[in-house]
């Protein structure tokens, strides 16, 4: 397979390679409850830290500083407002920001969970676009000194080159990298309220480990990590009605195609007839994420996003707000996606695929809910790594002139 190791030098000539170790996980500088597992949410949280408002050198805004970033995004998420907030711990910086949405009151159970649904993933596109606004309505000399910051960094510094033609531009798509490299940190309910609060988080290291190039896509140092934020959102609700994702490792050319759906639960009192209602919403959520994964694969999401209603399709165009096709960022990945779809070309399973079937590797995750059940269907193609180059071999000295001559080694 010798076309592999030529792809792989394409696809990091067209990423950037972080230089953070993939071992060390995104959140390093902090845990992550969207992500958590059962036994380390059972963990006992530590006390409230000691946190004051300052006036950032950087920005020259108001900046919330704690001793650690778990401390300073407790404190803004704890003002349970919508908005954006810088925060600083330690030599760090970063920004929180929250997007909320509120659901109406109503008598039938069905509509309460639309709309609750519909809620949840409204308040993360709000907050999206908040960490957005917020990089971008900071001063002209505020940006420059982040996006100098963030050119320290050898990976970003590359990933300039490939993106930007002018010093303008670079701090233009430094600010870009920054807002796109959040982490979904929690989603929050408040029932009384009926509001539902998504909180964000973006700093220099998550930016580094995970960011989101174009709308259906993640790039990432490891296919783990890729997976973990997304399957987070999956099983938070916080997608549209269905959708597509490639996660790409741009170190290695490894890639992993996901296609999602969430779908809602009917109501019935009868105990045997609400167990037919959750099996037929599992299969349709199934049968969706199944579609926008063959859309990925195929190239073509038209086919299966024009079999849904409209409010779906609405939304659907919602999750890749934000993205415009001329930007640099999503063309770059358009390359990259030609490359990585052409490094697998081959495969089996991107033949099963094509061919409307699910490959025997891929993998259907469930997450069953009181209300609705959202599932991943992911396809992670073998990619072979490239051969070491053999170490050279010492040279074979000359035979002695004259006298008799050695002979070989294997002959006695």
């Amino acid at each position: 397979m010798r076309v592999l190791p030529c792809f792989c030098f394409l696809l990091s000539t067209l990423l950037w390679s972080p230089l953070t170790p993939a071992a060390n996980p995104t959140s390093k500088e902090f845990a992550v409850p969207l992500q958590a597992t059962p036994a380390s949410a059972r963990a006992k949280p530590r006390g409230p830290e000691r946190v004051r408002t300052i006036k950032d050198d950087m920005t020259g805004e108001p900046a919330l500083r704690a001793r650690t970033a778990q401390g300073a995004i407790a404190a803004v998420i704890g003002q349970r407002a919508a908005g954006c907030r810088m925060i600083r711990f330690k030599k760090g910086f970063g920004w929180v920001a929250t997007g909320k949405a509120r659901y109406p009151a109503t008598e039938n159970p069905v509509a309460t969970r639309r709309t609750r649904q519909e809620a949840r993933f409204s308040a993360f596109l709000d907050a999206r676009a908040r960490l957005a606004d917020c990089l971008q309505n900071l001063t002209p000399e505020a940006r420059q000194r982040i996006a100098e910051h963030l050119k320290t960094d050898d990976a970003i510094q590359l990933a300039l080159i490939n993106l930007a033609a002018n010093e303008q531009e670079r701090r233009q798509q430094a600010l870009k990298i920054l807002a796109r490299g959040f982490v979904t940190y929690s989603s929050v309910e408040d029932a009384a309220n009926r509001t539902i609060d998504v909180n964000l988080v973006a700093t220099p290291k998550t930016a580094l480990r995970l960011t989101r190039p174009a709308a259906a896509a993640i790039e990432t140092v490891a296919l783990k990590e890729g997976s973990r934020q997304l399957l987070a959102e999956i099983k938070g609700r916080l997608i549209p009605p269905a959708g597509n994702r490639m996660i790409v490792v741009n170190a290695t050319g490894e890639l992993a195609l996901v296609g999602y759906a969430v779908n809602l639960i009917g109501t019935h009192p009868e105990p045997a007839a609400q167990e037919k209602l959750r099996a037929d919403a599992a299969k349709i959520a199934t049968a969706r994420a199944t579609e926008a994964l063959m859309g990925l694969a195929t190239g073509d999401d038209a086919t299966w996003i024009a079999s849904l209603d409209e409010v779906s399709q609405a939304e659907i165009r919602g999750a890749a707000s934000g993205y415009d096709d001329s930007e640099p960022s999503v063309r770059r990945f358009a390359q990259i996606r030609e490359l990585a779809m052409s490094g697998i070309k081959d495969a089996a399973g991107l033949q099963a695929l094509r061919e409307g079937r699910l490959p025997l590797e891929a993998t259907v995750k469930q997450f069953v809910g009181e209300d609705s059940v959202a599932v991943a269907v992911i396809y992670t193609p073998s990619v072979k790594q490239p051969e070491p180059v053999p170490a050279a071999q010492p040279p074979v000295p000359e035979p002695a002139t004259g006298g008799a001559q050695s002979a070989p080694a294997n002959i006695r």
